[in-house]
């Protein structure tokens, strides 16, 4: 009863999404087309290195999804707080997580399509500046779906976190800016390290710190970066607490049983 149950909602927010899906993938490439000429090809003219344009282009990819949770928790908040839609799959013969659970899953599907694709487009606008041969498959298979779900069960928790409609407004500034501009977007973990090596530990609390090394550490070798496999595991700790802690208060908010 609960797979073909699930599957049935995950078709039908399929189905809804491929129809927002051209405007949504034209959105993301313009702003990701902005990101990768500017640090590809006028930063090094500053001094940067000729291969911070790959760089910036791995964390740009890994760190959309952050920048749609925004919109994702708006609209659940907007619905308990208002129509109260999710009330009527809570109805249904499935535990309450599976509810929630399908939602972050849904989410995570969307910005995983979203965002594969733009390989390829950033391989076209750097050229000889990123190589998809660098790119370990295996390691990219893991980590890139992990990122996905990661932000899947962040909205949940954020969801969680904001009790009032007009809090929105600071989601931003308090949440989504913090954890990415101090996430390593700019720089690495090995940065950090060489500036203070108490504020680098102190950035391992961060969460997309993990994002950003993993998934460079899978597409531009490990080199540098964080061994993948402590970027890995680090992140599914955070979305099993994370996602653990979204389920419980919205449990507890909706007054699921």
């Amino acid at each position: 009863m609960i797979a073909p149950l699930f599957w049935q909602l995950m078709r039908k927010d399929l189905r809804q999404f491929r129809r927002l899906y051209k405007g949504k993938f034209f959105d993301t490439c313009f702003l990701f087309f902005t990101n990768i000429v500017v640090f590809g090809y006028f930063m090094p003219l500053m001094g940067v290195p000729a291969t911070y344009g790959s760089f910036i282009l791995v964390g740009a990819i890994a760190s959309f999804g952050l920048f749609d949770t925004i919109g994702q928790v708006g609209e659940l908040i907007f619905d308990i707080e208002g129509d109260r839609t999710i009330t009527f799959k809570l109805a249904m013969p499935v535990p309450y997580w599976i509810v929630f659970g399908q939602l972050a899953i849904k989410w995570a599907v969307h910005n995983f399509l979203l965002c594969i694709p733009l390989f390829f487009i950033g391989k076209l606008i750097l050229w000889d500046g990123f190589s998809l041969r660098q790119i370990d498959l295996f390691k990219l298979l893991l980590i890139f779906p992990s990122i996905c779900l990661f932000f899947g069960s962040f909205s949940l928790w954020l969801t969680a976190m904001i009790k009032r409609i007009d809090s929105i407004s600071s989601l931003f500034l308090r949440f989504i800016n913090p954890v990415f501009m101090f996430g390593g977007y700019f720089f690495t973990w090995k940065d950090a390290y060489e500036l203070s090596p108490y504020i680098a530990y102190v950035l391992r609390c961060n969460p997309m710190l993990y994002v950003f090394e993993g998934m460079r550490a899978a597409c531009l070798g490990g080199e540098g970066y964080l061994p993948f496999w402590t970027s890995f595991f680090s992140l599914w700790g955070f979305i099993i607490l994370l996602g653990g802690f979204a389920l419980k208060a919205l449990r507890k908010r909706l007054d699921c049983v």
